[in-house]
């Protein structure tokens, strides 16, 4: 068993630097509450988490109830832990439990009305699946159980592997993973965006546009003339009708990649912190 605590500040740590079951929804879109961005931000430190809605709070209050019930309707006993991946180095599980024997492993959720009810119709909630399947790709199992309980009874579903979801999941797991190492902004979605709609933002954008507009035809025609002015300087430097044509030639730039010397050389810890950009672009 992982000597790491779920709910620490340790393992908070400890999930930033890996992708964990949970974050399997929030990168495969179906997450009612999280973006890929915003999940982004937050492993990366550049943003605070957000603050655990109280249906969270709530169901991280009844965890032990639902797993002492699940045990006595499956006879399963199970435990904590944290698991991580034969091969895959960042991708990781905070399982509600797993037996002795590593077979069996639970995902427990204490959810509202609607979500206990589709378990009592014997459906997992969509928005549950990716985290289930991340958890049998993590453990290399075959079925896992997913407990619904709302703080009286509860129901226990089996859920298969799925290798074909799985394979486009890992795709897009690599792909946010990816994005971390290489501090590469994921894809954003509306939910990404606040909606501005008073008069002030409606007129300073309608003017942003207009003179954007501008400014693109003017360095059109810039480029236009320049190029003939150059061509007309004949390969050599010109003055007149007010202009000067001369041209200079710099060093070209170092190729780092092929510096013997720093080959091994971990350039990472030469590198600033993090500067902020904006970018203003018209939506569609």
């Amino acid at each position: 068993m992982s000597a790491l605590i779920q709910q620490t500040d340790e393992w908070l740590e400890f999930r930033k630097c890996h992708i964990g079951a949970s974050d399997a929804p929030i990168i495969m879109g179906v997450s009612p509450w999280t973006t890929p961005y915003q999940l982004w931000l937050e492993k990366l430190s550049l943003a605070e988490p957000k603050k655990k809605e109280r249906h969270m709070i709530d169901g991280i209050r009844k965890e032990d109830m639902a797993r002492d019930c699940f045990e006595k309707m499956t006879g399963i006993f199970v435990l904590q832990d944290i698991v991580l991946h034969p091969k895959i180095e960042w991708m990781m599980a905070s399982l509600d439990g797993i037996d002795i024997e590593r077979k069996n492993i639970v995902e427990i959720k204490c959810p509202g009305k609607i979500d206990h009810e589709r378990a009592l119709q014997g459906k997992v909630p969509h928005k549950y699946y990716p985290q289930i399947q991340h958890q049998l790709e993590v453990c290399e199992l075959n079925m896992a159980h997913y407990f619904s309980y709302d703080g009286n009874t509860g129901v226990v579903l089996k859920v298969y592997r799925d290798d074909k979801y799985i394979k486009n999941m890992l795709e897009y797991e690599t792909e946010f993973w990816g994005c971390m190492q290489n501090f590469l902004t994921p894809k954003m979605s509306q939910k990404d965006f606040n909606q501005k709609n008073d008069d002030v933002w409606k007129s300073t954008a309608i003017e942003w546009i207009s003179i954007n507009k501008q400014m693109k035809e003017l360095y059109d025609k810039e480029k236009e003339l320049r190029e003939l002015l150059i061509t007309m300087s004949d390969n050599q430097n010109c003055i007149g009708g007010g202009i000067r044509v001369s041209k200079t030639v710099r060093r070209g730039q170092v190729e780092y990649s092929n510096i013997p010397e720093i080959e091994n050389v971990d350039l990472e810890k030469y590198r600033k912190g993090p500067v902020e950009c904006w970018k203003i672009i018209q939506a569609k």
